[in-house]
């Protein structure tokens, strides 16, 4: 339960510090006092949004600290999320000048889903709004499965569902790249085989570009080679070899008189040889060199095709070509891939559509059976607060659309007095506010006799009513009281005066500011509080006895 509530430059507050009990609690005070800025506060510690505009002092940060006695049942939560375990736990939230946010549960540094993954097994906070919200069909079905006791089917079906919706997303943009490429997929296929075809081989151009200059000039050539052939070693004595040879013999026979001489001997003797190889080489070359027409036609083809292919592909190299060709390939693999992987999570995905039809088929019979708990138990309640012929009928409907929260939708409908075709019509055109208040009242005072949530905080769920009606409705905040902690937010007289406990909040100025605070009343101060809602803030010795009388004083 809560057991105290610290508040620092929050809105109105600039410093409060209010301590809590058990049982059944009533706030009271004028309109405007500040009671709404408590509730403010105790939600930033519940993980609600924080904005730095709640500033009193907008040069000072900001602190919201909570105390909860924690149930032992907690205690996995504490250990799962790397926190330390207290029986006094102690929950803080941090509002800097610049907007940052900071939360702390026993001193260690939190996210705010953790802070909100407590908050739901600690707290539950009735606004006004909630009223409100009860006609709304969603809000509906989240209180019938707020009665559902095993919130696990309902888990996993959301953590499933979300698996379910990404899955569809990734097929969609898998379905639209494949689409995508299919538009293209004949002409890639056409460039890959036209270039898988050619069989090209890296240095292929260079090599068929050199064969094609020779063979074109190879009369030229051999003509060169004959003639340079006859000066190098023609028959006749006048060639260069022949006085080659002769020079040669004539050193030799002095080269051994100087080291000099010798050395250009061997040079000579070196250059012979060379020539001598040269000689040979070319002759091989004449020999090997013929004009092949056949052989000039099929190389010019062939390079007649690298060309178009590279001006086709915009390059200039068959290594270019060669990679084009290889990310052709790739392409047409990962379209391949892409198909395979459709088919998968197709797959998947029809799994998935049965794993969630099977699991809210569970949940719609959970509903089912919730549904009728709750009209059976808010019957009583509401014949308690004067509307013993009303009637609640909530209706569960399944679809064959699978949804985040299943595949149900929940109607609720009422009729608040006896009629004679006893027709039940949807709840947001039937009753009126007083009514919806209670209503709403007695579903969750059957949410409570069910689950053992330490608090509950209600904030003017008496809005529309009064009179006896009003002592019924403070009946039953008692009654729930025996077992939960309960605190009432109320301008009710009966309210404020059959709670266990009274706090006012009230605003005073100082240093010509106005600020709001909280305090417990001592029973002197209830009288007086209840004497002045009673005459309007004119405290007479009528409105005094009529205050302890209510006070059982």
């Amino acid at each position: 339960m809560l057991t105290s509530l610290k508040i620092e430059n929050y809105a109105l507050i600039k410093e409060c510090d209010i301590s809590f009990v058990s049982g059944f609690s009533s706030i009271t005070g004028e309109t405007g006092a500040g009671k709404s800025i408590l509730l403010g506060a105790l939600g930033l510690v519940l993980g609600q949004r924080a904005d730095s505009q709640v500033l009193l002092d907008k040069d000072k940060k900001c602190i919201v600290e909570a105390v909860f006695t924690v149930e032992d049942s907690l205690k996995n939560i504490f250990i799962e999320n790397d926190l330390e375990y207290e029986k006094e736990s102690i929950f803080r939230r941090e509002i800097t000048p610049q907007g940052k946010s900071r939360a702390f549960i026993n001193d260690t540094p939190v996210q705010l889903a953790v802070m909100k993954l407590f908050a739901i097994r600690l707290i539950d906070i009735h606004s006004q709004s909630s009223t409100v919200d009860l006609k709304e069909k969603s809000f509906q079905l989240s209180l019938v499965d707020d009665f559902i006791e095993d919130k696990n089917v309902v888990n996993d079906y959301k953590t499933l569902y979300h698996k379910y919706k990404s899955l569809l997303k990734t097929i969609s943009e898998l379905e639209e790249q494949e689409a995508n490429f299919l538009k293209d997929k004949s002409y890639y296929e056409f460039l890959y085989q036209e270039l898988e075809k050619a069989n090209l081989k890296e240095e292929e151009q260079e090599e068929l570009e050199q064969e094609v200059e020779l063979i074109s000039n190879s009369e030229e050539i051999k003509q060169a080679i004959s003639s340079s052939l006859f000066v190098i070693d023609n028959e006749n004595e006048d060639n260069i070899l022949s006085s080659l040879t002769n020079v040669i013999n004539m050193l030799n026979k002095v080269s051994s008189h100087n080291e000099e001489l010798s050395n250009l001997f061997s040079r000579l003797n070196s250059s012979y040889i060379e020539l001598k190889d040269i000689s040979n080489e070319l002759s091989s070359f004449n020999d090997n060199i013929n004009f092949n027409a056949e052989q000039l036609e099929n190389d010019n083809n062939r390079l007649d095709l690298i060309y178009n292919l590279e001006k086709k592909h915009n390059v200039q190299t068959i290594k270019e070509l060669l990679d084009i060709e290889q990310q052709l390939k790739e392409k047409l693999s990962v379209n391949n891939n892409i198909t395979e992987k459709i088919q998968e999570n197709n797959i998947l995905k029809d799994k998935y559509i049965k794993q969630l039809k099977d699991l809210s088929n569970v949940i719609h019979n959970n509903r089912v059976a919730s549904s009728k708990e709750i009209e059976k138990k808010v019957k009583p309640l509401l014949s308690e607060m004067a509307m013993k012929d009303s009637e609640l009928k909530i209706e569960v409907e399944k679809s064959s659309e699978l949804m985040e929260n299943g595949s149900d939708s929940v109607m609720f409908l009422f009729n608040a007095n006896k009629t004679k075709d006893n027709n039940l019509k949807e709840l947001s055109k039937v009753v009126s506010g007083g009514e919806l208040s209670r209503l709403m009242l007695a579903i969750k005072a059957v949410i409570a006799q069910r689950f053992a949530l330490p608090t509950m905080v209600f904030d003017e769920i008496d809005t529309g009513i009064s009179g006896d009606i009003a002592s019924k409705v403070a009946d039953i905040m008692q009654n729930i009281g025996k077992n939960h902690q309960v605190i009432v937010i109320t301008h009710l007289i009966q309210m404020a005066a059959k709670a266990t406990n009274q706090y006012k909040v009230y605003k005073h100025i100082v240093d010509k500011q106005t600020e709001s605070n909280i305090c417990l009343l001592t029973k002197e101060q209830r009288i007086e509080e209840i004497a002045k809602m009673l005459s309007n803030d004119t405290i007479t010795k009528e409105a005094i006895a009529n205050a302890k009388t209510l006070l059982n004083l």
